[in-house]
């Protein structure tokens, strides 16, 4: 099977989309595998290349299509397929320098995700018809649902009428930076794991990279990141557009940020530690998040890594 790349691609298309189609048979479970989607198509761009990436996301496409009809093809095509193929062929990018191979650096890749990220989330908004409101009654509904599941002898609610509207207009605030954030993160995990996986068949093309040293952002998303959140003040669609933004610069800033605290703490007695509480507050606190991402952002300006010099044994993920 190793040596028949199309194969493995035309199998990486079909795992693509058994994982997209899962939430229709598997409920829950199904939602938390939908989430690996791009995987297997990282797998073949990572792995054989662009043009095998490509057959993968056809092959995806053709049999979503005969469950879904056209429309899911094409929300599958547009959310998952073209951008995983995209990222892929940035990743197996390089140029022959006099026998030297200089591959596409890691910080233009990150860059270039976040903004797609973005324009995925501007357009799954406009094609729902996203307002402040609308997101306000879909999360009130939710919560509604939510406490309707209460047993009748409970003593107290589980939520009053007036937190669901408190917290459902809270909450809808919180989602334009959200949305872009996550897609950034999950295909981030996507393409590790696919790397990972790849590498250990021994398909991948790319040298190993140093991500806690290598994971970074051109110094230009500072200055994008910058307008956005300015421009996140304002009222309307282009304050909703700017929060998008703002949010998939956060989430590539908390990847620059952690990878800084990964490379700070190599050697240290207290790093598993210090990096478990770390992961451990991310998932119950927004604010360390800013905080991170600040870091992240600090490093992109002022090279706070370079300044530790090269530790002995850095530890290498991709």
């Amino acid at each position: 099977m190793n040596k028949n790349p199309p194969l493995i691609a035309v199998v990486c298309g079909l795992i693509t989309a058994l994982l997209f189609l899962a939430p229709l048979t598997l409920g829950g479970l199904g939602y938390v595998m939908s989430t690996f989607t791009a995987m297997p198509l990282f797998v073949a761009a990572l792995g054989f290349g662009t043009v095998n990436a490509i057959i993968a996301g056809v092959v995806a496409a053709v049999a979503v299509s005969f469950f879904t009809g056209v429309q899911g093809a094409i929300i599958v095509g547009g959310a998952t397929l073209l951008p995983a193929i995209w990222v892929g062929h940035m990743v197996g990018l390089f140029r022959d320098d006099d026998g030297t191979q200089e591959w596409f650096p890691i910080s233009t890749i990150l860059f270039r995700m976040a903004l797609m990220c973005a324009v995925i989330a501007i357009g799954f908004g406009t094609s729902v018809g996203y307002s402040p409101e609308w997101a306000a009654n879909q999360v009130e509904t939710v919560l509604t649902q939510f406490a309707n599941l209460q047993p009748e002898t409970a003593d107290a609610p589980i939520l009053t009428p007036e937190q669901i509207k408190q917290r459902s207009v809270e909450a809808a605030g919180l989602i334009p930076i959200a949305m872009p954030m996550s897609l950034l993160l999950l295909m981030v995990i996507n393409l590790l794991l696919a790397a990972r996986f790849a590498r250990k068949r021994g398909w991948i093309l790319r040298p190993q990279v140093n991500l806690p040293l290598e994971t970074a952002m051109p110094q230009i998303a500072v200055g994008v990141f910058a307008v956005a959140i300015a421009l996140s003040f304002l009222s309307g669609p282009i304050a909703l557009i700017a929060q998008v933004v703002t949010g998939a610069m956060v989430g590539a800033f908390l990847l620059v940020g952690l990878a800084t605290l990964h490379y700070l703490t190599l050697g240290t007695p207290i790093r598993g530690v210090f990096l478990g509480i770390t992961y451990f507050a991310l998932l119950a606190s927004r604010t360390l998040a800013g905080v991170v991402a600040l870091i992240g952002v600090g490093e992109t300006l002022f090279q706070i890594r370079a300044r530790r010099g090269d530790p002995n044994s850095p530890s290498k993920h991709f």
